[in-house]
């Protein structure tokens, strides 16, 4: 698996190794989580959900592709 190095602040840093601990998970995890909720997925993901969108609802291809670029959009949107 590639590594990569970020830099976060110290009071990050220790919050995310809180968050992972409380959790009982890797930080590793805690962040491929973080990244899956705020709708940051592989094209590979991406292409599968719009494979099960046209599945299930029997839409066109461009009709299920704009119904998954809604849903990531949605999903990825600031919440307040």
């Amino acid at each position: 698996m590639p590594r990569l190095t970020i830099t976060l602040s110290a009071e990050r840093q220790r919050a995310v190794r809180e968050a992972a601990a409380r959790r009982g998970i890797t930080i590793t995890a805690l962040i491929d989580e973080s990244l899956e909720l705020a709708g940051i997925r592989t094209m590979e993901s991406a292409r599968d959900i719009v494979a099960r969108a046209r599945a299930r609802a029997g839409l066109s291809e461009a009709d299920a592709a704009g119904l998954a670029l809604r849903h990531a959009r949605i999903e990825s949107a600031p919440r307040g």
